[in-house]
């Protein structure tokens, strides 16, 4: 999934400086099919024949993932300027990865479907660490409503799911709009 949401909360230490910490939800997955072709070579009267079977594999992974950045950052101006300011962000960030679900079905030659499996796959790693760079904007309006778009960078030192067929990215872009007061 693309799109994850949470609380964010963010304690000024000076005019410029603050503390930002916030808590993401997301969901990811995937799905990985794997199809294998088996030979068996019979003689009768001394003639071989070969006879292929197929069997295919259909594995479908769902996992929660929680994202804790904290950073701290760089206000380039007072708490209320006449207009927008910018920031600049930097710090680390914690992944929990909870909730894996998997299903597995198998389908053999005949088009017989043995379903299903749910064993669930087993995380690389359950929990990750890295660091986090970002860069934003904070509108003020007249209420006191800020509204802070920004863009943050991720880079994850460890991977929640690595095998051979599928590997969590660590590198990680997101974009996100913030409404605080």
């Amino acid at each position: 999934m693309r799109i994850g949401y949470g609380l964010a909360g963010q304690v000024r230490i000076t005019p410029h400086f603050a503390v930002d910490v916030s808590a993401i939800y997301r969901r990811i997955g995937y799905q990985f099919t794997d199809t294998v072709a088996t030979t068996t070579n019979t003689v009768v009267n001394g003639v071989v024949s070969s006879t292929v079977s197929t069997t295919q594999t259909h594995q479908d992974v769902r996992a929660r993932l929680f994202d804790f950045p904290l950073t701290l950052r760089y206000y380039s101006g007072a708490k209320r300027p006449n207009g927008p300011r910018w920031f600049a962000e930097a710090g680390g960030a914690w992944r929990w990865a909870n909730g894996v679900r998997t299903s597995t079905d198998t389908t053999n030659d005949d088009d017989v479907n043995t379903c299903c499996t749910f064993t669930p796959v087993v995380p690389a790693h359950r929990s990750s660490i890295g660091l986090v760079a970002g860069v934003g904007l904070q509108f003020i309006d007249p209420f006191g409503i800020h509204v802070i778009p920004e863009v943050r960078y991720t880079r994850w030192i460890d991977e929640v799911f690595d095998n051979s067929t599928t590997h969590t990215t660590q590198n990680q872009l997101d974009a996100s709009i913030s409404l605080t007061f």
